[in-house]
């Protein structure tokens, strides 16, 4: 137990105290900061933008002018606001030179773009808008224009405009979720933004113990503790201590992460723009088991393929369907978000392989029941005690194996050795 101890002891400080284990736990932070407040800031220093338009008005209906004006008024402070330069086509002067003058002051930057209402306007399927920049809130003006279009057409055909208007009025929808909270996403960015989290730890640390596996054999170091400790001790060692890297740098950007929502918190920052959400007590639980149950059941493997390979080049081709294993629930992650407690979600993330990203992801969603929870974890642990079942036969012969990969009924005879 001692030479166990020591050996997570080595594997865990060698990497803690490394300069990629510090840049990448401070860094990552820092990207959570910039995103949560950048965009916050970016808004506020640069306000509601301010659109110029000409309006060539060959239509000379005033009653969609005055409502056009009204529909692309700022509805909030912080909305662009729309500057119309109504303009029309004098006498003896076509309409294709009116515009190439229009088309230079876009050129200019005298306008951002011009709007060509024709004369028949309320039987026309199409309006022309030219612009400077296509992004530039085109969406805002084809609706001002639609719904100013369809008033007019009310009001030539004798009815009551306002009350069209008022019995056609949208009723915007509430997205309430199970914690009685107002839904605007956040509850999905959350929890697949945790999946990705473990998706890339768990890929990161598990070809981490590959590539250390894969370093001793090629110095030979991997001979002389071989002469002091049994290969599944030092395997097990390599395996718990990278993961308590692992659990490290959670609990440091768990810290951090308290830390913003804190300082997110204080009157000067609360506003309706910035709004953390917050991470449930489950959702951190499950988290860290769901990362250690994924972190052994892998790392097992990526031990496994460093034992049997003699190179790092070899290394890259054999840990390939053990990678693919992390990808395929991630990818299939969306059939999940459709339809958490569907048959195909439930059964999916039974199954070991894709527990640690699907179950975590149904629990961010919509809190399966407890016994599947359950199910799951007992599950894992048995494919897990497995795996290291397996993984220690290979890696036994395999680490003081060189040369050529072996083929897979020499690795048959490794697995019958005693």
């Amino acid at each position: 137990m001692s030479k166990l101890f020591s050996i997570i002891k080595r594997e865990y400080w060698t990497r803690v105290r490394g300069k990629g284990f510090i840049i990448g736990t401070i860094i990552s932070p820092l990207l959570m900061m910039s995103f949560a407040f950048v965009p916050f800031l970016i808004g506020r220093a640069g306000g509601p933008g301010k659109i110029s338009i000409a309006v060539l008005d060959q239509n000379g209906d005033p009653g969609l002018r005055g409502r056009l004006e009204k529909l692309l008024e700022p509805a909030g402070p912080r909305d662009d606001r729309y500057e119309l330069q109504w303009e029309t086509i004098a006498p003896g002067e076509s309409a294709e030179t009116r515009q190439a003058e229009l088309n230079q002051r876009i050129s200019s930057g005298k306008l951002d773009g011009y709007l060509v209402l024709p004369p028949d306007l309320i039987n026309q399927e199409q309006v022309r808008y030219h612009v400077k920049n296509v992004g530039g809130g085109s969406g805002q003006v084809r609706d001002a224009i639609n719904k100013a279009i369809f008033e007019s057409r009310v009001k030539q055909a004798g009815l009551d405009a306002e009350r069209i208007r008022e019995l056609n009025k949208t009723v915007r929808l509430e997205v309430v979720n199970a914690k009685g909270e107002r839904e605007r996403g956040q509850t999905f960015i959350l929890s697949f933004g945790l999946l990705m989290i473990i998706y890339i730890t768990i890929l990161v640390y598990g070809v981490m113990v590959m590539r250390g596996v894969i370093e001793e054999k090629q110095s030979r170091i991997i001979e002389v503790l071989l002469s002091s400790v049994r290969p599944f001790d030092l395997m097990l060692g390599k395996i718990i201590g990278i993961g308590a890297v692992g659990l490290t740098q959670y609990l440091i950007w768990a810290i951090c992460g308290a830390a913003i929502s804190l300082v997110a918190a204080l009157p000067a920052l609360a506003t309706g723009a910035v709004k953390i959400p917050q991470v449930s007590t489950a959702q951190i639980v499950f988290f860290v088991v769901y990362f250690v149950l994924g972190y052994f059941l892998y790392a097992t493997f990526y031990a496994m393929v460093g034992a049997i390979v003699s190179s790092e080049e070899d290394g890259q081709q054999m840990q390939m369907p053990v990678t693919m294993t992390i990808i395929v629930p991630v990818m299939i992650s969306t059939l999940v978000m459709r339809n958490p407690d569907g048959m195909a979600s439930t059964i999916l993330s039974l199954v070991p392989f894709f527990t640690p990203v699907l179950m975590f992801l149904r629990i961010g969603l919509q809190m399966p029941p407890w016994w599947q929870i359950a199910l799951s974890i007992v599950l894992m642990v048995g494919t897990i005690l497995g795996s290291v079942w397996l993984a220690a036969k290979i890696y036994r012969v395999g680490v003081l194996m060189y040369g050529k990969r072996p083929t897979i009924p020499e690795l048959i005879k490794w697995l019958r050795y005693t």
